[in-house]
């Protein structure tokens, strides 16, 4: 039996993307089955102003070679966020324009859970600041990130992303509690 998944809402513009991505699928499987372990590394590639690309590194519950998947282009400062085996991904956070019509993606960050302290930490955001002063925050995710969909633009920047995540019961003891 599959674990139960939950999906964000989109964050960013998602009008007319010129490709779009979906790692639950095809780095997963899902819904046929669902091979993701857990991400253990996210890089993200910014620009002044906004993030350019994200790259996900999957561990695979039954293969030892991790699944690397880019979307967007690596052009700007590289930020690498690297988590332990006690950790896990369990949100994401950031800015987009407060333009209502094309609110375009600023800045992305993550929430890290160590399930061994309880502690959280946040790791980000990217870029550190944004040009533009009409931005308005955002949180998503807030459970075991999975994988991420999204869109990228026609110069294949990153436009929009919504977060897969692991329906729990909360975190309960040294562990995530998966209802399986």
């Amino acid at each position: 039996m599959l674990p139960p998944v939950v999906l964000s809402e989109s964050i960013g513009f998602t009008s007319e993307p010129a490709s779009t991505f979906d790692d639950l699928k095809d780095v997963g499987l899902w819904p046929a089955d669902q091979t993701i372990k857990k991400i253990t590394q996210i890089k993200i590639w910014t620009g002044e102003t906004r993030p350019n690309a994200i790259e996900l590194t999957y561990q695979l519950i039954n293969d030892d070679d991790p699944q690397i998947r880019l979307h967007g282009l690596r052009r700007g400062d590289e930020h690498i966020v690297a988590v332990a085996d006690n950790e896990y991904f369990v949100g994401v956070f950031g800015a987009i324009d407060s333009d209502k019509m094309r609110p375009s993606l600023r800045r992305l960050g993550f929430v890290v859970y160590d399930i061994d302290t309880g502690n959280l930490t946040e790791r980000g955001p990217y870029p550190a600041t944004t040009n533009s002063d009409k931005v308005k925050g955002f949180a998503s995710g807030l459970g075991v990130i999975l994988a991420l969909t999204g869109t990228l633009t026609a110069n294949t920047i990153l436009n929009s992303f919504a977060v897969y995540s692991l329906l729990t019961d909360g975190l309960v003891g040294s562990k995530p509690a998966l209802k399986v």
